[in-house]
């Protein structure tokens, strides 16, 4: 006899913060065997721009064009890889505090779905969505995920804003005689 497994939709968050739990106790147990080299990462740009007088004046146009939009897919692509980076570093717990309150409502979120029914669920969203011109007319639309995920440091900068190590300019024999 096969036994049929069916998916219900609390197990979503309930997965999530399965994900949540399992990088939390790795974190604490000190196994980070695939954690990136972030410190040798380079930030810097460069930006070569030579600066020719020519008498093909069309072509330095179209270069010119053809590099606003290889920067404009640059911008896009970072930012997009930002926010991949930013969702990595939630479950990763680079900062507890939001991976503590995205565990909270992820737990929220599977008891909500668990207890009460998708159609009640939905047909509350739809009301709040509704009436909220209604409610308060000058309200200004926003989205707590991404509102969330912009608090969240990317790799970038975890680099940048990384607290430096104290250099230390004494050395072990020094250490010692100040200990003795």
């Amino acid at each position: 006899l096969f036994r049929s497994r069916h998916m219900e939709l609390y197990m979503i968050p309930l997965f999530l913060l399965l994900l949540f739990a399992y990088n939390f106790t790795v974190l604490s147990s000190g196994k980070t065997g695939s954690q990136d080299n972030l410190e040798s990462m380079d930030i810097g740009d460069d930006d070569d721009e030579d600066d020719k007088e020519s008498e093909k004046r069309s072509i330095m146009e179209k270069i010119h064009m053809i590099q606003d939009v290889v920067i404009t897919v640059q911008n896009i692509l970072d930012a997009i890889a930002s926010f991949g980076e930013r969702i990595k570093n939630t479950f990763n717990w680079t900062t507890p505090f939001l991976s503590l309150l995205a565990c909270t409502v992820l737990a929220a979120a599977t008891v909500l779905l668990y207890l009460i029914p998708l159609r009640y669920i939905v047909l509350i969203w739809g009301i709040n969505k509704f009436t909220k011109k209604l409610r308060n007319p000058h309200a200004i639309d926003n989205n707590e995920l991404l509102d969330f995920l912009s608090r969240v440091p990317s790799d970038v900068q975890k680099v940048q804003y990384a607290e430096w190590k104290p250099y230390s300019s004494a050395g072990p024999l020094r250490k010692k005689r100040n200990t003795l």
